[in-house]
Formats: structure tokens, C-alpha cells, sequence
């Protein structure tokens, strides 16, 4: 794709048309650059070469910050946000590392809701447990379809073509997997929660 625009731009196409190929480039590239990113980060993750640097720390605080941050991106979809978090919600884990968890999960959440449907995100504490879960609307998700979003590069048929890389969600369960943590994908009723527990 990003061949046949550069083509198009050494074949001076039209002014008007320019900055459109410009942009669309621009896009690709930065897309591609995010894919070989997390493909990097995914292979030292599963090749165990990830060092967790584990700290105390709040995981709603973590997770309202994170929220924060993508406010616009809710806003711009239309989306209503329903936040429910415990507090302090502790955790020993490595900040970065669940920063990410945090982030891929909501923008996963952000992603595939529909303009106008509900994000939920829920950080409770029990005993010695801490969960996140992060439940937002979309189309029904078959049964044996729910195991798989978990794998690196799967992405549903219904996918729109640039809706991420296909890595963030096996970035997730990786990192839980090295925190000796747990995560998993179930059908609500109006579309899927996620849920993570250390």
C-alpha cells in the first residue's frame, strides 16, 4: 500500500492530492512501526527475557490515570464511560508492565465498542486477590471464538482492517503469565469483559 502512494506522489499526481497521500503514508508508517514494536516486545516476553522490577502500588490509581489519559479517544466515539474502583486495590507487581495491561486492555475496549455503547472497567480487592475487568459492547462473540483473542495475531472476521495490530491482548496474557497472575475473556450479555487478577 504505502509502495503505491509514494509511486503516486514521484508521478506528481494532483496538489489537491497530495497531503491525502502524504497522510495516508504517514499513517502506514506509523502502523507498521507499532506492529514491529510489540512483535519485539511479545518475543522477549515469551522468551522469558522480561525482568519484572515489582513494586507496591495502588492498581486503581494506576488504572483511574490510565482512564484519564483516554478520555478524548472515549469522548470522540461517544462512549459512556462507568468506572468502579476499589481503593487502594494494592498490588506487587511491576508499574510499567501493568500500565501496559491497563492500556491495551482499554483501548482493545475503546476499539471494538460501537459509537455511542458503554465501556465498564472495575478494579476490586479480595483477601489476598486483586482483579480488573473490562467489559464494553459489541457484536456477540462465539464460545470457541473467546480463548483465541488471546493469540498473537487473531483478530475477528468483523475486524475493521485498521483496528490494531493483532498483538496487544497476547502482550497481555504474557505479562500476567510472568506475574504468575491470570487473565481471561467472557460473554456478557450486550459483549465481552476481560479480566485480569494478581
Amino acid at each position: 500500500m504505502i509502495h503505491s502512494y509514494v509511486q503516486g506522489l514521484q508521478e506528481h499526481i494532483a496538489e489537491d492530492k497530495r497531503e491525502q497521500y502524504l497522510a495516508t503514508i504517514r499513517s502506514e508508517t506509523e502502523h507498521m512501526n507499532d506492529m514491529v514494536l510489540e512483535l519485539l516486545d511479545l518475543s522477549r516476553l515469551e522468551a522469558g527475557k522480561v525482568k519484572l522490577r515489582r513494586e507496591t502500588f495502588s492498581l486503581s490509581a494506576l488504572t483511574r490515570s490510565t482512564v484519564e489519559k483516554w478520555e478524548p479517544a472515549l469522548r470522540a466515539k461517544g462512549l459512556h464511560l462507568t468506572l468502579a474502583l476499589s481503593n487502594p486495590a494494592p498490588v506487587h507487581a511491576d508499574r510499567g508492565r501493568m500500565a501496559q495491561v491497563v492500556e491495551n486492555l482499554l483501548t482493545n475496549a475503546i476499539k471494538y465498542t460501537p459509537a455511542g455503547g458503554r465501556v465498564q472497567v472495575e478494579v476490586s480487592a479480595q483477601q489476598s486477590q486483586t482483579t480488573l475487568s473490562i467489559s464494553n459492547d459489541c457484536a456477540p462473540i462465539p464460545p470457541e471464538e473467546l480463548s483465541r483473542l488471546f493469540d498473537p495475531f487473531y483478530r475477528r472476521d468483523d475486524a475493521a482492517p485498521w483496528a490494531g495490530t493483532g498483538l496487544g491482548l497476547a502482550i497481555v496474557k504474557n505479562i500476567m503469565e510472568l506475574h504468575a497472575g491470570r487473565c481471561s475473556a467472557q460473554a456478557t450479555p450486550t459483549g465481552v469483559a476481560f479480566t485480569v487478577t494478581l
